[in-house]
């Protein structure tokens, strides 16, 4: 499977950049980000598979960062 998906990387690349674009034009926060954070993971899943350390970090602070956003969103700390 793993060899699978590193021979089709730049697909999977792109599904997940397309998710994350994608989430930009829902309206509903919480299928919005169910479509973030599932672009996020595909791009972490990706850059694991890769070995490279330093997007796996970044990756992950996205992911975070979504998630603390979307908390402070949802609890009406931020309003927008």
């Amino acid at each position: 499977m793993k060899e699978y998906i590193l021979q089709k990387e730049r697909i999977f690349h792109f599904l997940a950049l397309a998710l994350i674009a994608g989430s930009l034009f829902l309206e509903d926060p919480i299928q919005k980000m169910v479509v973030l954070v599932t672009g996020i993971l595909g791009l972490l899943v990706l850059s694991a598979l890769k070995k490279q350390k330093i997007l796996v970090i970044i990756y992950l602070v996205l992911f975070f960062a979504a998630g603390i956003f979307y908390y402070l969103v949802s609890e009406g700390k931020l309003n927008f």
